[in-house]
């Protein structure tokens, strides 16, 4: 039962141990002082039995983790303290990417709208010869004609018929003998009427009214004449920028005084 003493002692120094290192700093156990009265020799011949050495496994793995560095604490308070950070990184927002370039304009996009006009049948004539330049599609051109009628700087002095055509007839001869020359109008809106003359200032067409009232002919009238004309205008659409080059070039060209409009 020596050997077994033994075992019981060194278990206590274990223990002792192992409470000292938890309360202090680790220490050199080989420099702690053993009472020679406590430690006993073992013959050279012991040997533990199986029961021993069982009892004996728990006290050395006590031992081995009393002597070990405080690897395992700091490894797990090193753990302990990635988790969080690992978890705001996440909960960091995803850098926003960079807003993608806006689609630049397809070259050759439509950009203008110009309208070309009033054009007389001369000058239409003129601009349509040179429209083929621009190379247009279908639909880009379009053309809009009307009548117009202006002033043509002349007066016309007449004469309303009388109720029946014999009658004009007869009025148109004594006008003939008094020096008023005059014909019977036949082919126009104003059909009937005596024509008294055509005058290109309104004065002299008011001077012969007022000579045919001194006459006691007092319903001469004075009409100003007016001509009807056609105006056409041309309107280009969906035009790209270099067939609006092409246009303003144009039209400087052919018709100076007649300018492009925005459509």
């Amino acid at each position: 039962m020596k050997w077994f003493v033994a075992l019981v002692v060194v278990l206590n120094l274990v223990v002792a141990m192992y409470g000292t290192l938890k309360q202090r700093p680790p220490l050199d156990v080989h420099a702690q002082e053993v009472s020679p009265g406590q430690v006993k020799l073992l013959p050279p011949s012991w040997k533990p039995d199986a029961s021993a050495a069982q009892a004996s496994a728990p006290v050395a793995a006590v031992i081995k983790a009393a002597s070990a560095p405080e690897a395992k604490p700091m490894a797990s308070a090193a753990k302990a303290q990635a988790k969080p950070a690992a978890k705001a990184e996440a909960s960091k927002p995803a850098p926003a990417k960079p807003a993608e370039k806006a689609a630049e304009p397809a070259k050759g996009k439509a950009v203008a709208c110009y309208s070309w006009g009033g054009l007389s049948d001369s000058l239409l004539a003129r601009v349509k010869g040179g429209v083929p330049q621009l190379k247009l599609k279908s639909g880009q051109l379009e053309e809009d004609s009307k009548e117009e009628s202006k002033g043509s700087g002349r007066f016309w002095v007449y004469y309303p018929p009388l109720a029946t055509q014999a009658e004009t007839k007869t009025l148109s001869a004594e006008l003939k003998d008094k020096g008023f020359t005059n014909y019977i109008v036949s082919n126009d809106e104003f059909k009937g009427n005596l024509s008294l003359g055509l005058f290109s200032k309104e004065d002299a067409a008011k001077t012969l009214v007022a000579r045919l009232k001194a006459a006691g002919y007092d319903k001469a009238m004075v009409k100003s004449k007016e001509q009807t004309s056609k105006q056409t205008t041309l309107t280009f659409k969906d035009l790209d920028a270099a067939q609006a080059e092409q246009l303003k070039a144009l039209q400087k060209k052919l018709t100076p005084g007649i300018a492009l409009k925005g459509c």
